[in-house]
Protein backbone atom coordinates (compact mmCIF):
# COMPACT_ATOMS: atom_id res chain seq x y z
CA UNK A 1 0.00 0.00 0.00
CA UNK A 2 0.70 3.45 -0.48
CA UNK A 3 -0.42 6.88 0.93
CA UNK A 4 -1.35 9.16 -1.80
CA UNK A 5 -2.66 13.06 -1.30
CA UNK A 6 -5.60 15.25 -2.45
CA UNK A 7 -5.41 19.17 -2.35
CA UNK A 8 -8.76 19.60 -4.58
CA UNK A 9 -11.80 17.97 -5.74
CA UNK A 10 -14.11 18.71 -8.53
CA UNK A 11 -11.95 21.95 -8.65
CA UNK A 12 -12.98 22.96 -5.34
CA UNK A 13 -9.84 23.66 -3.10
CA UNK A 14 -9.76 22.12 -0.14
CA UNK A 15 -7.55 25.09 1.68
CA UNK A 16 -10.45 27.10 0.36
CA UNK A 17 -12.72 25.97 3.21
CA UNK A 18 -10.52 24.30 6.02
CA UNK A 19 -6.97 23.64 7.68
CA UNK A 20 -5.14 20.44 5.30
CA UNK A 21 -3.16 17.72 7.69
CA UNK A 22 -0.59 15.66 5.37
CA UNK A 23 -0.78 12.55 8.51
CA UNK A 24 -3.96 12.51 9.27
CA UNK A 25 -7.78 10.84 7.34
CA UNK A 26 -10.27 14.00 6.34
CA UNK A 27 -13.10 13.81 8.97
CA UNK A 28 -17.01 13.77 8.68
CA UNK A 29 -16.91 17.89 8.98
CA UNK A 30 -14.15 18.28 6.32
CA UNK A 31 -16.63 16.29 3.99
CA UNK A 32 -19.39 18.42 5.08
CA UNK A 33 -17.45 21.81 4.41
CA UNK A 34 -16.27 19.89 0.94
CA UNK A 35 -19.87 19.45 -0.28
CA UNK A 36 -21.25 22.77 0.70
CA UNK A 37 -18.53 23.99 -1.53
CA UNK A 38 -19.37 21.89 -4.24
CA UNK A 39 -23.05 22.80 -4.18
CA UNK A 40 -22.68 26.10 -4.08
CA UNK A 41 -20.77 25.53 -7.47
CA UNK A 42 -22.53 22.84 -9.59
CA UNK A 43 -26.76 23.02 -9.72
CA UNK A 44 -26.54 19.01 -10.80
CA UNK A 45 -25.01 16.23 -12.32
CA UNK A 46 -25.07 17.66 -15.40
CA UNK A 47 -22.82 20.65 -14.68
CA UNK A 48 -19.84 18.37 -13.11
CA UNK A 49 -17.20 17.55 -15.86
CA UNK A 50 -17.87 15.94 -18.80
CA UNK A 51 -14.96 13.22 -18.22
CA UNK A 52 -15.71 12.52 -14.92
CA UNK A 53 -19.70 11.73 -15.90
CA UNK A 54 -18.77 9.75 -19.16
CA UNK A 55 -16.39 7.58 -16.51
CA UNK A 56 -18.85 7.19 -14.38
CA UNK A 57 -21.49 6.08 -17.14
CA UNK A 58 -19.57 3.61 -17.95
CA UNK A 59 -19.29 2.05 -14.33
CA UNK A 60 -23.28 2.61 -14.22
CA UNK A 61 -23.59 0.64 -17.57
CA UNK A 62 -21.82 -2.06 -16.58
CA UNK A 63 -22.67 -2.54 -13.26
CA UNK A 64 -25.99 -2.96 -14.28
CA UNK A 65 -25.13 -5.95 -16.83
CA UNK A 66 -22.89 -7.52 -13.62
CA UNK A 67 -26.52 -7.14 -11.79
CA UNK A 68 -28.48 -8.41 -14.49
CA UNK A 69 -26.57 -11.53 -14.62
CA UNK A 70 -26.51 -11.98 -10.85
CA UNK A 71 -30.55 -12.04 -11.38
CA UNK A 72 -30.92 -14.73 -13.78
CA UNK A 73 -32.92 -17.29 -12.93
CA UNK A 74 -34.56 -15.16 -9.90
CA UNK A 75 -38.65 -14.92 -9.65
CA UNK A 76 -37.95 -11.81 -7.91
CA UNK A 77 -36.53 -8.70 -7.93
CA UNK A 78 -32.79 -7.80 -7.84
CA UNK A 79 -31.77 -6.41 -4.25
CA UNK A 80 -28.03 -4.94 -4.39
CA UNK A 81 -26.21 -2.55 -2.11
CA UNK A 82 -24.35 0.23 -3.03
CA UNK A 83 -21.53 0.83 -0.14
CA UNK A 84 -20.40 4.44 -0.28
CA UNK A 85 -22.58 5.98 -3.04
CA UNK A 86 -21.26 9.65 -2.86
CA UNK A 87 -22.73 11.51 -5.09
CA UNK A 88 -24.80 9.32 -6.36
CA UNK A 89 -24.40 9.53 -9.91
CA UNK A 90 -23.52 5.87 -10.66
CA UNK A 91 -26.69 4.81 -8.67
CA UNK A 92 -28.93 6.80 -10.40
CA UNK A 93 -27.96 5.93 -13.86
CA UNK A 94 -27.78 2.07 -12.97
CA UNK A 95 -31.41 2.35 -11.67
CA UNK A 96 -31.97 3.86 -15.28
CA UNK A 97 -30.44 0.30 -16.71
CA UNK A 98 -32.57 -1.82 -14.48
CA UNK A 99 -35.28 -0.21 -12.95
CA UNK A 100 -36.94 -3.08 -10.82
CA UNK A 101 -33.73 -3.45 -9.10
CA UNK A 102 -34.71 -2.80 -5.08
CA UNK A 103 -31.20 -0.86 -4.66
CA UNK A 104 -30.34 0.20 -1.55
CA UNK A 105 -27.58 2.93 -0.44
CA UNK A 106 -25.34 3.02 2.53
CA UNK A 107 -23.47 6.25 3.40
CA UNK A 108 -21.44 7.67 6.65
CA UNK A 109 -23.72 10.65 6.56
CA UNK A 110 -26.01 12.34 4.26
CA UNK A 111 -24.31 15.92 3.15
CA UNK A 112 -23.53 14.27 -0.18
CA UNK A 113 -26.85 12.88 -1.11
CA UNK A 114 -29.08 16.02 -2.19
CA UNK A 115 -29.19 15.12 -6.01
CA UNK A 116 -29.93 11.37 -5.30
CA UNK A 117 -32.55 11.13 -2.64
CA UNK A 118 -35.41 12.45 -4.54
CA UNK A 119 -34.66 9.16 -6.92
CA UNK A 120 -34.55 6.35 -3.56
CA UNK A 121 -37.11 5.36 -1.68
CA UNK A 122 -36.05 6.33 2.08
CA UNK A 123 -36.54 3.35 3.51
CA UNK A 124 -33.75 2.44 1.22
CA UNK A 125 -31.32 4.80 2.48
CA UNK A 126 -29.01 3.47 5.66
CA UNK A 127 -26.96 6.14 7.39
CA UNK A 128 -23.65 4.67 8.98
CA UNK A 129 -20.79 3.26 8.48
CA UNK A 130 -20.85 -0.33 6.40
CA UNK A 131 -23.03 -3.64 7.44
CA UNK A 132 -24.16 -1.26 11.00
CA UNK A 133 -26.26 0.63 9.31
CA UNK A 134 -28.77 -1.79 7.81
CA UNK A 135 -31.54 -3.53 9.74
CA UNK A 136 -30.67 -6.91 10.92
CA UNK A 137 -32.32 -9.62 8.17
CA UNK A 138 -31.70 -7.28 5.50
CA UNK A 139 -29.58 -9.29 2.53
CA UNK A 140 -28.45 -8.75 -1.10
CA UNK A 141 -28.25 -10.28 -4.43
CA UNK A 142 -24.78 -7.94 -4.99
CA UNK A 143 -23.58 -5.50 -3.15
CA UNK A 144 -20.94 -2.56 -4.98
CA UNK A 145 -18.25 -0.47 -3.29
CA UNK A 146 -17.30 1.99 -5.91
CA UNK A 147 -14.15 3.91 -4.97
CA UNK A 148 -15.19 3.55 -1.66
CA UNK A 149 -12.19 1.73 0.10
CA UNK A 150 -9.63 4.00 -0.51
CA UNK A 151 -9.91 5.64 3.02
CA UNK A 152 -9.10 2.38 4.75
CA UNK A 153 -5.76 0.39 6.26
CA UNK A 154 -5.60 -3.00 4.54
CA UNK A 155 -7.04 -5.27 7.83
CA UNK A 156 -9.87 -2.33 7.97
CA UNK A 157 -10.69 -3.32 4.41
CA UNK A 158 -10.95 -7.12 4.29
CA UNK A 159 -12.47 -6.75 7.86
CA UNK A 160 -15.32 -4.83 6.03
CA UNK A 161 -15.52 -7.21 2.95
CA UNK A 162 -16.09 -9.86 5.35
CA UNK A 163 -19.08 -7.95 6.91
CA UNK A 164 -20.48 -7.77 4.34
CA UNK A 165 -20.41 -11.22 2.46
CA UNK A 166 -22.65 -11.55 5.71
CA UNK A 167 -25.31 -9.33 3.96
CA UNK A 168 -25.10 -11.25 0.89
CA UNK A 169 -27.54 -14.29 -0.39
CA UNK A 170 -26.05 -17.52 -0.57
CA UNK A 171 -24.32 -17.40 -4.16
CA UNK A 172 -24.80 -13.33 -3.76
CA UNK A 173 -21.60 -11.30 -5.33
CA UNK A 174 -19.63 -8.47 -3.92
CA UNK A 175 -17.97 -6.09 -6.44
CA UNK A 176 -14.71 -3.60 -6.04
CA UNK A 177 -14.69 -0.72 -8.40
CA UNK A 178 -11.05 0.71 -7.54
CA UNK A 179 -9.82 4.81 -8.04
CA UNK A 180 -6.91 3.87 -6.11
CA UNK A 181 -5.09 1.24 -7.90
CA UNK A 182 -1.14 1.00 -7.84
CA UNK A 183 0.87 -0.84 -10.56
CA UNK A 184 2.77 -3.01 -8.76
CA UNK A 185 6.40 -1.36 -8.46
CA UNK A 186 9.93 -2.25 -7.76
CA UNK A 187 12.64 -1.06 -4.53
CA UNK A 188 13.87 2.07 -6.57
CA UNK A 189 10.30 3.08 -7.75
CA UNK A 190 9.23 2.80 -3.99
CA UNK A 191 12.65 4.83 -2.89
CA UNK A 192 11.63 7.66 -5.22
CA UNK A 193 7.76 7.67 -4.18
CA UNK A 194 9.19 8.11 -0.66
CA UNK A 195 11.95 10.58 -1.60
CA UNK A 196 8.35 12.61 -3.16
CA UNK A 197 6.43 12.17 -0.47
CA UNK A 198 9.29 13.57 1.93
CA UNK A 199 9.37 16.51 -0.65
CA UNK A 200 5.02 17.07 -0.07
CA UNK A 201 5.80 16.97 3.62
CA UNK A 202 8.36 19.88 3.73
CA UNK A 203 5.89 21.51 1.15
CA UNK A 204 3.05 21.27 3.27
CA UNK A 205 4.94 22.50 6.10
CA UNK A 206 6.22 25.47 5.07
CA UNK A 207 2.62 26.72 3.68
CA UNK A 208 3.87 26.46 -0.37
CA UNK A 209 1.35 23.53 -1.11
CA UNK A 210 -0.53 22.20 1.75
CA UNK A 211 -2.14 18.51 0.67
CA UNK A 212 -4.66 16.40 2.51
CA UNK A 213 -3.59 12.80 3.36
CA UNK A 214 -6.92 11.04 1.46
CA UNK A 215 -5.90 7.52 1.67
CA UNK A 216 -3.95 4.56 0.03
CA UNK A 217 -3.14 3.12 -3.00
CA UNK A 218 -3.46 -0.70 -3.45
CA UNK A 219 -2.20 -3.04 -5.63
CA UNK A 220 -3.86 -5.95 -7.48
CA UNK A 221 -2.50 -8.35 -5.22
CA UNK A 222 -3.84 -6.42 -1.74
CA UNK A 223 -6.91 -6.45 -3.74
CA UNK A 224 -6.93 -10.28 -4.06
CA UNK A 225 -5.64 -10.81 -0.89
CA UNK A 226 -8.61 -8.66 0.97
CA UNK A 227 -11.59 -10.57 -0.91
CA UNK A 228 -9.75 -14.10 -0.12
CA UNK A 229 -9.16 -13.27 3.18
CA UNK A 230 -13.09 -12.41 3.77
CA UNK A 231 -13.93 -15.63 2.07
CA UNK A 232 -15.39 -15.04 -1.00
CA UNK A 233 -14.77 -17.60 -3.64
CA UNK A 234 -14.49 -17.30 -7.33
CA UNK A 235 -12.96 -14.43 -7.51
CA UNK A 236 -12.79 -12.66 -11.13
CA UNK A 237 -11.35 -9.37 -12.17
CA UNK A 238 -10.50 -7.03 -14.50
CA UNK A 239 -10.89 -3.57 -16.62
CA UNK A 240 -12.92 -1.71 -17.44
CA UNK A 241 -13.43 -0.07 -20.95
CA UNK A 242 -12.88 3.82 -19.57
CA UNK A 243 -10.24 6.48 -19.76
CA UNK A 244 -8.61 5.26 -16.36
CA UNK A 245 -9.09 1.34 -17.55
CA UNK A 246 -10.35 1.13 -13.71
CA UNK A 247 -9.79 -1.80 -12.11
CA UNK A 248 -12.65 -4.17 -10.66
CA UNK A 249 -12.64 -7.43 -8.68
CA UNK A 250 -15.48 -9.56 -7.17
CA UNK A 251 -16.05 -12.32 -5.22
CA UNK A 252 -18.59 -14.95 -4.47
CA UNK A 253 -20.21 -15.75 -1.31
CA UNK A 254 -19.97 -19.38 -1.02
CA UNK A 255 -23.48 -21.20 -0.66
CA UNK A 256 -23.49 -23.37 2.28
CA UNK A 257 -21.84 -26.82 2.03
CA UNK A 258 -19.48 -25.75 -0.71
Amino acid sequence: MRRFYQNSWFGVAFSSFGELSFFHLAESRFYEQFYEALFRIYPSWDALPKSWRETKLVHAGWLAEQAHRQASGKNRPLRALSIGSGLGFIEYNFLRELPDTELHLSEPSTVGMDWIRPHIPPERVHIGAGADALPPDLRFDLIYLSAAEYFLRQEEFAALLAELRGRLEPDGRLIVLSASFLEAEGPIAALLNLGKVCIYALLHAGGVRRRQFWGWLRTREEYLDAVRKAGFTNTEEGRLDDASRTFWISGQNPAPGT
